[in-house]
């Protein structure tokens, strides 16, 4: 892996053309945004750059996304990649294109070096900040749009600048990103503070059934048939996860969710007293020191045991 700063980044894109922006599958709002805006800043220079298409999983980051898809035929000359920490990542259709990735943008510390060149720091609280500085070492303007697309990014990534991973840099940018111009009263309302129907009733499910296996241990289980009965979409599913540490003295928090193929997604928070992305390893997955996931065949209760297994080894508490 080729370890490069944002002056050289900004450098690398400044030399490009027809430039390719690859973001994760199923991207969330820091892919969405921090791809949307690198594309953005690119194109204010004169450069031809869209995004890889990449349907959004969740409705409120479609307009973040889909007008920027590159055309049909398009042959980029430059491709990059953000908040995407491995090939196995890259969206169907696009795999191809990590064997010749110029750039990585990325904040997860299992970046499995794809690309050329890595703009790697699992410090920032996303990928999204990284992107802020790549754009000012461009000298490219922060548009209303760009800054409304970077602000989506920094502010879902640390769920409304509230997780253990967000720095004082986070905030300063977020302020910068604030005095652009956009409603960043309406964003913040978007994102987190209206829910629909099938939400709230996801919600109440996961609330009535939670499980507290150990001592600072929550555990909630959601499986298809709970939320084809709730009437949910991938959209309510956003930020499911920060629920398992609403309860008081939870330390850790896991959800396993039943996806369509019958594999479950396993997502662990913790309060940053254990590393979750270390955890996660064990079982699969990865991620960051307070946050970290994985996609596993079941049954739910053998993935239970394994987490608390990892728990147990990581913290030494007595978790089972």
């Amino acid at each position: 892996m080729k370890l490069i700063d944002a002056q050289t980044a900004a450098g690398l894109l400044r030399a490009a053309e027809n430039i390719l922006i690859i973001t994760h599958i199923r991207p969330d709002g820091d892919a969405a945004g921090s791809g949307c805006a690198l594309c953005l800043g690119l194109r204010a220079l004169g450069k031809t750059a869209y995004l890889a298409s990449n349907p959004p999983s969740m409705a409120r980051y479609d307009r973040l996304m889909t007008p920027y898809f590159a055309p049909d035929g398009f042959v980029p000359g430059f491709v990059a990649a953000v908040d995407t920490a491995s090939a196995g990542q890259f969206p169907p259709g696009w795999e191809h294109m990590a064997a010749r990735c110029d750039l990585a943008i990325d904040h997860h510390g299992t970046n499995s070096g794809y690309a050329a060149h890595t703009l790697l720091d699992d410090h920032a609280a996303a990928a999204g900040e990284l992107v802020y500085l790549v754009l000012q070492a461009l000298g490219a303007a922060v548009t209303p749009d760009v800054a409304e697309a970077l602000y989506t990014a920094l502010a879902t990534d640390t769920n409304g600048f509230r997780t253990a991973g967000t720095t004082g840099r986070t905030l300063q940018i977020a302020g910068a990103l604030h005095d652009a111009g956009f409603d960043v009263f309406g964003l913040t309302r978007r994102l987190f503070e209206t829910k629909s129907r099938s939400r709230l009733a996801l919600e109440a499910a996961l609330f009535s059934e939670m499980r507290f296996p150990a001592d600072g241990v929550c555990v909630m289980t959601l499986p298809l048939d709970t939320i084809r009965f709730c009437g949910a979409d991938e959209d309510d599913m956003d930020k499911l996860s920060t629920l398992t540490m609403t309860p008081a003295g939870v330390w850790a928090g896991v959800l396993l969710r039943e996806l369509q193929d019958g594999t479950w997604k396993l997502s662990l928070r913790t309060d940053g007293s254990v590393h979750a992305g270390a955890v996660m390893r064990a079982v699969g997955g990865g991620g960051h020191p307070d946050a970290a996931g994985a996609v596993r065949p079941g049954p739910p209760e053998a993935l239970e045991a394994a987490i608390l297994e990892a728990l147990l080894r990581e913290t030494q508490r007595p978790v089972s």
